[in-house]
């Protein structure tokens, strides 16, 4: 058994000579990560005394710190299996790929993972060693009556506790009555699951993501307790489970046959739209859409090393749809710096990079050069990142503490996993062939996965995409991403304009406020409407959408029509119908970031000259045309415009302001505001200027 196990560790001595693969770039681009990580890790560590047992416990502090939540277990125990992770990997192969912070040894290591271990399970409800720091227990279990008391999510963090025990059992072991206790707690969480109907749903709130998650407590229990009587039950729920992750309709009546059964004998329920889009939090959710592939990838990882006595299998359930919703969703919504446009916005820290073990998973076991190339980018940003940090967190200003800086260590230290037990070089060769022979004929006929170009990328997409059950709509140029949503569920309507360059991918950004975002402005800050259906007109290249929104507190209709054309330019065009005063006008708004993480002070050039700024000073300055950067222009029609630059606030972790190419405080009447806008990207500000006298002549007054 021990060298099964330690393959996984020892492949790490297996480096290409002549050049450095993609694979061992990555792993050690992942562990370097890892290992800044636990200079912040330690600083949030702190003693919990002892468990009942007279163990030393104690636990990673969130926001909630040692609670019974969320918050408080999940963090703790992601960042624990990160700690017994590096420690074990230093045990196995020395500390040659990676460079550990000054203060920071293998021994804190062992000594942070096996104490909040420890803290974990002694804090469940089926030990009771100890309770938590808010005087409950956590988890998920059945009481003497036989009644089910469920937490949710909890079945999630007991993969993280699954891993932890394995990377300290390798080297340390665990004490008999230890291993016992943490099999109990397993066996309740996955128990609970054949107690229940597989959950499902799609419309504001998918179960995708729920049964993904769910699917990794089954492997964990299945994978580690052969004996249980339960073993058999555990593995069937786990197919299950992960097959109802991205279901569709059409999988009622699918008859292809995945891991011994027709595929409408898996289907409980449907959790994707039919254009294979998926909702969370009331909208489309691109970190929601990913996501799920992420956990059932972790559900792979976990029947491959946490396994006892048992071959590896790659179970195809566990990938069911992932080339759909590749095809069809992710890949058409990468941007060239390897983030997933936000078309919705988003809900929490922007610009996270959390779809980087989904990229790592089809490049990995689908074998994918798109996703390969993609991941590669999305790392470089999320290290970027983490090096704006002075501790190895890997964001300043995140949403959550110390439980978002958890869920990316657990996503980086899984990118390697990945890329060791699925390397992407050729697995036609005698070194994978030997380790790989049991259940894997298939997957062993793959050759090397090599990147594509970014280029051959994006011509590949160059045709428009329309997300029908969204109401979304996309077109890519050799220039610029842009996209446009109505959202029904989150009652929004906003714009997005992305360049095609790593560099200026973040300028403008993702917002949101109250019933629109970039482009069509505010008024009187005031809830803006949406009213009535959208008119969507695409051709190979372009889009354009017609609508209507009820702006001022809905008491003014603004028509608008949106434009993304052939040559580059966003066209934004709206008028005003409704005769109450209007005060406050933010016209064409786009939201600039203004961060560590990006840039923190932007140049912007207009007809009178430039500025500097960070936008903590709204700034006000009369010309028709705009140029951040002299990367992106703004062109405004119409006399005597004044534009404005500031309004600066934290946003979704990221320091934004707001730049208004149309602005007012002087009272108007509606029937007086008829706006046409153009944007450009990749743009200088002399360009801008001379666009803007092209096109004055024979734009609207």
């Amino acid at each position: 058994m021990k060298h099964l196990i330690a393959f996984f560790f020892l492949l790490a001595a297996v480096q290409v000579q002549a050049e450095e693969r993609e694979d061992s770039l990555i792993q050690q681009r992942c562990l370097q990560s890892l290992a800044d990580f636990t200079s912040y890790a330690k600083s949030i560590y702190t003693d919990a005394g002892k468990n009942s047992r007279g163990d030393a416990v104690g636990y990673f502090k969130a926001v909630s710190a040692g609670q019974s939540n969320e918050d408080g277990v999940r963090t703790n125990l992601d960042i624990a299996m990160v700690c017994a992770f590096l420690y074990n990997y230093i045990e196995f192969n020395g500390c040659s790929e990676f460079n550990l912070p000054h203060g920071i040894n293998k021994d804190n290591l062992r000594q942070m993972a096996c104490s909040a271990l420890r803290y974990a399970y002694s804090t469940h409800q089926t030990v009771r060693l100890m309770r938590c720091t808010d005087g409950k227990y956590w988890g998920t279990y059945q009481d003497e009556l036989g009644q089910w008391h469920h937490q949710w999510e909890s079945s999630l963090w007991v993969l993280s506790m699954a891993f932890t025990k394995k990377f300290i059992e390798d080297f340390d072991g665990l004490g008999k009555e230890e291993q016992e206790l943490i099999a109990k707690l397993m066996a309740s969480e996955a128990d609970f699951q054949l107690s229940r109907p597989i959950p499902f749903g799609f419309q504001g709130d998918t179960k995708a993501e729920e049964n993904g998650w769910e699917s990794n407590v089954l492997a964990v229990a299945w994978a580690n307790l052969i004996a249980h009587p339960h073993s058999p039950q555990w593995q069937e729920a786990m197919i299950r489970y992960g097959f109802n992750g991205y279901t569709v309709d059409a999988d009622a009546n699918d008859t292809t046959m995945i891991d011994g059964k027709q595929a409408r004998e898996w289907y409980v329920g449907t959790n994707l739209y039919p254009d294979y889009t998926l909702q969370n939090h009331n909208y489309f959710h691109t970190s929601y859409q990913n996501v799920v592939m992420q956990e059932q990838a972790e559900t792979i990882l976990a029947t491959y090393y946490l396994k006892e006595y048992r071959p590896p299998k790659l179970h195809q359930s566990l990938t069911w749809h992932w080339q759909e919703v590749w095809d069809e969703v992710l890949s058409q919504l990468a941007l060239a710096d390897g983030e997933l446009a936000m078309p919705n916005g988003n809900d929490w820290s922007m610009f996270l990079y959390d779809q980087l073990p989904a990229y790592a998973a089809m490049a990995c076991i689908k074998r994918n050069p798109d996703a390969l190339m993609l991941e590669m980018r999305c790392l470089d940003q999320l290290l970027k990142r983490q090096h704006t940090t002075p501790d190895g967190s890997y964001m300043l200003n995140p949403d959550i503490g110390p439980r978002r800086m958890g869920v990316t260590a657990h996503r980086v230290m899984m990118t390697w996993f990945l890329h060791r037990l699925f390397p992407t070089e050729d697995l036609r060769s005698e070194k994978f062939a030997d380790d790989h022979r049991n259940g894997m004929t298939d997957y062993l006929k793959m050759g090397a996965v090599i990147p594509s170009t970014w280029q051959d990328f994006r011509q590949r997409l160059s045709k428009t995409k329309l997300f029908p059950c969204q109401q979304i709509v996309r077109a890519i140029s050799e220039d610029r991403f842009v996209c446009f949503s109505w959202s029904e569920g989150l009652k929004n309507a906003t714009g997005i304009i992305v360049p095609n360059t790593v560099e200026d991918t973040k300028i403008i950004i993702p917002y949101k406020y109250k019933g629109t975002g970039n482009f069509l402005g505010c008024y009187n800050n005031a809830q803006t409407r949406l009213s009535g259906k959208p008119q969507f007109t695409t051709t190979d290249s372009t889009f354009q959408v017609r609508g209507r929104l009820m702006a001022a507190g809905g008491k003014v209709a603004q028509d608008f029509t949106f434009t993304a054309d052939a040559h580059n330019a966003v066209v934004v065009e709206y008028q005003l119908q409704g005769n109450d005063t209007i005060f406050e006008e933010r016209g064409g708004t786009v939201a600039v970031s203004v961060d560590p993480f990006t840039k923190t002070e932007r140049t912007l050039y207009y007809e009178g000259g430039q500025f500097v700024s960070d936008g903590s000073q709204l700034r006000t300055f009369h010309s028709n045309w705009v140029n951040i950067d002299n990367r992106i222009g703004i062109i405004a029609i119409g006399e005597n415009n004044e534009m404005a630059f500031g309004d600066r606030h934290l946003i979704n972790s990221i320091q934004t302001a707001r730049l208004y190419p149309a602005y007012s405080n002087s009272p108007r009447q509606a029937s007086q505001v008829k706006r046409k806008f153009y944007y450009f990207t990749g743009q200088t500000a002399q360009e801008t200027q001379q666009m803007f006298r092209s096109l004055r002549s024979s734009s609207i007054p």
